[in-house]
Parts: C-alpha cells; sequence; structure tokens
C-alpha cells in the first residue's frame, strides 16, 4: 500500500489569495514569483477551466497508474472551505491538510478550529512565508487550537520557490520549543527540511513527535555542500527518525500531474536500502495512516 502524506491542490481561488500574500511585498520580487516558467495571473487563467470535479478526475488517474491508495491534500493560500468540498468528491482517496496566510492573525486559531467540520485533518504551516519564527509566542494559540482538534501541523522549512520569502525563518530548530511544549502534536517537516536536513536531525535527538517526509524532487540537494544522493538523504533521515517517523510523499500539483517517477524513484531507493519490509510498509502508508487517521483509504 502507498498513500502520499504531501500533494498540493491548487484552484484559482486559491491562487488569487496566494497572490493576495505576496501583494505586500516588492513588485520585482512578485515579478519574478512564477510557476513552471508562467506567472500567477496565466495560472489562474488555467486553472480558472479546471473544475474540482475533473481535478478530482485527474488524481484518480494517477492514483491508479502509479498504484496509489489515497493522498493527503494540502490547501494552497486560506481557501479551506474549497479544499472542503474537494474531499467530499472522493472521502476514500482524498484526505486534506488545511493552511493559513498569516497564524499569528487573532482569527487563526478560530479558522483552525473549524477543520475538523470540513474534514481537514492536519494543518500546514510555511515558515519562510512569515514575519516572525515559529518559536515565537504569536503562534501559540494556532498550536494550542490544533492540539485541541488533534490535528498534525506539516510545516515547510528551507529553500522554497517564492522570492519573496524570508529564508531567516527557514531553520527547522525553529521548532525545537514548540516541539516541546507540544508533545501531543505530531509536527512533520516537510522535503527532508529542504536544505536543513542536519537541523532536522538534530530534533530527532531531542524529540519524538517530531517527523520529516519525503516528498519533492528535492533538489534542494544541489545547493548543499557535498551534493549528497537522494539515497544518502534516506539513509541518514531513517538512521535519525527510525522508519517510524519517515512519511512518503512526492509533493504532486495539478501543474505537475501525479508524480509516478518519485513513486519510483523513492521505492527503489528504500528497496536499495534493505528496508525490513514492515519499515518500508510504515514509511509508505502506515505512518501516514496513524498520524493523519486514515483508517478507510479506499483500494489503487
Amino acid at each position: 500500500m502507498i498513500i502520499d502524506a504531501h500533494m498540493h491542490l491548487m484552484t484559482a481561488d486559491m491562487f488569487r489569495r496566494y497572490l493576495q500574500r505576496a501583494g505586500a511585498n516588492r513588485r520585482a520580487a512578485r515579478e519574478r514569483a512564477r510557476v513552471r516558467g508562467m506567472s500567477f495571473e496565466q495560472r489562474i487563467a488555467e486553472l480558472e477551466q479546471v473544475s474540482l470535479a475533473e481535478q478530482a478526475r485527474r488524481w484518480e488517474e494517477g492514483f491508479d497508474e502509479a498504484g496509489v491508495r489515497a493522498g493527503v491534500f494540502i490547501a494552497m493560500g486560506e481557501i479551506n472551505d474549497e479544499l472542503g468540498e474537494f474531499l467530499k468528491l472522493n472521502p476514500r482517496r482524498f484526505y486534506g491538510c488545511g493552511s493559513l496566510l498569516d497564524p499569528t492573525h487573532p482569527d487563526a486559531a478560530r479558522e483552525v478550529r473549524r477543520f475538523p467540520g470540513l474534514g481537514i485533518r492536519a494543518l500546514k504551516l510555511y515558515a519562510p512565508a512569515y514575519r516572525v519564527p515559529l518559536h515565537d509566542r504569536l503562534f501559540y494559540p494556532v498550536y494550542e487550537a490544533a492540539a485541541e482538534c488533534g490535528l498534525p501541523i506539516i510545516i515547510h522549512f528551507g529553500i522554497t520557490i517564492g522570492a519573496f520569502y524570508d529564508l531567516t525563518n527557514a531553520n527547522p530548530l525553529a521548532l525545537s520549543v514548540p516541539g516541546r511544549d507540544f508533545p501531543e502534536i505530531t509536527f512533520v517537516i516537510a522535503h527532508f527540511g529542504a536544505g536543513f536536513l542536519r537541523e532536522a536531525m538534530f530534533l530527532a535527538y531531542h524529540t519524538e513527535n517530531i517527523c520529516v517526509d519525503t516528498s519533492g524532487t528535492n533538489n534542494w540537494r544541489s545547493y548543499v555542500p557535498g551534493e549528497p544522493s537522494l539515497e544518502q538523504v534516506f539513509r541518514d533521515a531513517l538512521r535519525a527518525f527510525g522508519s517510524s517517523r519517515v512519511l512518503f510523499g512526492t509533493d504532486s500539483t495539478l501543474l505537475s500531474g501525479y508524480r509516478k517517477q518519485i513513486v519510483e524513484e523513492q521505492t527503489a531507493i528504500l528497496e536499495t536500502l534493505g528496508l525490513p519490509a514492515a519499515d518500508r510498509e510504515l514509511v509508505l502508508a502506515g505512518n501516514a495512516q496513524r498520524i493523519f487517521e486514515i483508517t478507510d483509504a479506499g483500494p489503487p
């Protein structure tokens, strides 16, 4: 069984909200914020032509082709109601992770408390997008709401595609204090820390409630000393976190289509590493089932 623990739902409205967040930044930075060679405006026009039902059909086909049972979709921007509508289209294969534009806003915790009613099972935070690091007390009402609702939190640290983001807030070590103060929350560091694998591994030493996911191309490896192979990254992460705290993901979006090649590449690496079958199953599906409380995933 394979469950993809890190995917993205994108719609025209989500791109509009995302662009609004960039609106307070310098114009030159906004103009550089192109996604796969196209401007945000061009992508909005493209996505206007794709309904949620059509997206659902494409994802189902992609899952079937790759042999994937289900996926966890992260809402882009803060259009959580639209994510909730998407999840209803195939509740046995689509699972949701809501987002916040500004987790330090006084209404942010109230938005998180809406998630269970929308069928959303997790929260996504994007550390480089915020004006203060994640250990700041301004985030604590959101952590408290997530703990109250039993929601895990996926966090993007490290390198990011947005030129207008602040990499000074991208270090996973900012999670050290919240991870300690909220042991009931499972925190998932996306993309092996996207350049901060060493720091993420430090957290593995100190905590039991912090995990990593394997999602994406992991091309951040080209920007760290030594340019480690993906096999070495897996080896290091599994040594530090153990097989019970590493989650498989592809970081697939509608723009890329379902990334079957990442499924093939990463399952091959797990085979090469000689990971026992039970440990492979944890990485590929079992950890996602446990953390996101997935008990009814449909067949591929």
